[in-house]
């Protein structure tokens, strides 16, 4: 019942968009980045021939 009362109040009395910290979207570029090269380093490696 009280989930149903937060979704009829007004917009002003809801919290508002928070961003992340910034040590999880640093993180999260950081795995990205990792994640890519390995992707280009198996990609390099089939077309050598290492499978």
């Amino acid at each position: 019942m009280e989930e149903n009362r937060d979704l009829n109040q007004p917009e002003e009395s809801r919290e508002g968009y928070v961003p992340r910290p910034a040590w999880q979207v640093w993180t999260a570029r950081a795995g990205l980045v990792l994640f890519i090269l390995f992707v280009i380093w198996q990609i390099v490696n089939m077309a050598g021939g290492n499978l």
